[in-house]
């Protein structure tokens, strides 16, 4: 990946990451005396359907459809 705007243009930070969408299962424990269930802390996540957010997502990825990264601050920008 060439990465050609590699600063934040709002913060001025450098290019900590892409932007991605991953799925996984929050994982839950056995339901309590009185029903309740709570999350055991621990997330599977399914690497195999990570993908990397592109400008437009309902795109094939090219020069007109860029990879978003982010600064550490949270800031998103095609590059």
């Amino acid at each position: 990946m060439k990465i050609h705007t590699s600063l934040c243009s709002k913060c001025g930070e450098p290019a900590y990451g892409t932007l991605e969408i991953i799925h996984g299962c929050a994982c839950i424990g056995e339901p309590d005396d009185d029903g309740v269930t709570d999350y055991t802390g621990y997330t599977d996540v399914w690497w195999d359907d990570q993908k990397t957010v592109l400008q437009f997502p309902d795109r094939d990825p090219g020069p007109d459809n860029l990879p978003l990264v982010c600064c550490r601050n949270g800031h998103t920008w095609p590059t």
